[in-house]
């Protein structure tokens, strides 16, 4: 039983910065749907996602002593998940301009409807023409369903910057929603329903 004040985020931030091995596989168990859920969509591919997870966990288990506020535990983790992604997708990038890696590599996470399969592919290869931070962003608000203050945060940036870098990212979505046609759509059909 928790001390009266204590949150559970208090007790596992505590446990973490004690060292407490516990509190290590409390974290996992708490957090580990959350994070992989935003690396698959943020990136759009799971074969390198137990690698990723472990690197945003271990990175929050390593800088969670300087964290002030443990309500903000979570906003702290999906800050890490999205440094790490935009890292990774900058890595893919540069692999991709020098042919080292294919554009939207999807694996195992797509479905077995070949509609949604093919809508899911030209959505990653939609988003995989955004830069890292406007995909980031996107992909809090308009996949994830944050507000904006939670996008930001989870972006580790400012509510202005993450505004400039939502408009940016839906501009250019839109531009390239337009032009193709399992997109637009898709699109247009999610219009016409009530």
């Amino acid at each position: 039983m928790l001390p009266v004040g204590t949150t559970p985020e208090r007790a596992l931030l505590d446990g973490l910065v004690a060292q407490q091995p516990n509190a290590v596989a409390a974290l996992y168990d708490r957090y580990v749907g959350l994070v992989q859920r935003v690396l698959v969509r943020t990136l759009g591919n799971d074969r390198d996602l137990d690698d990723l997870t472990q690197d945003v966990l271990i990175t929050v288990v390593r800088r969670c002593p300087t964290l002030r506020d443990p309500d903000a535990l979570r906003s702290f983790i999906v800050s890490v998940v999205l440094r790490i992604a935009r890292n990774e997708l900058r890595k893919r990038a540069i692999r991709r301009l020098v042919g080292l890696e294919e554009a939207s590599g999807l694996g195992a996470c797509m479905p077995h409807d070949a509609a949604a399969a093919q809508g899911i592919r030209h959505l990653y290869g939609a988003l995989d023409r955004l830069d890292a931070n406007s995909r980031a962003a996107f992909v809090l608000r308009h996949v994830e369903g944050c507000n904006l203050a939670e996008t930001a945060a989870g972006c580790g940036c400012s509510l202005a910057t993450v505004k400039r870098w939502l408009a940016r990212a839906e501009k250019r979505f839109a531009a390239l929603a337009r032009s193709d046609h399992v997109l637009r759509e898709l699109l247009d059909s999610t219009k016409e329903k009530p």
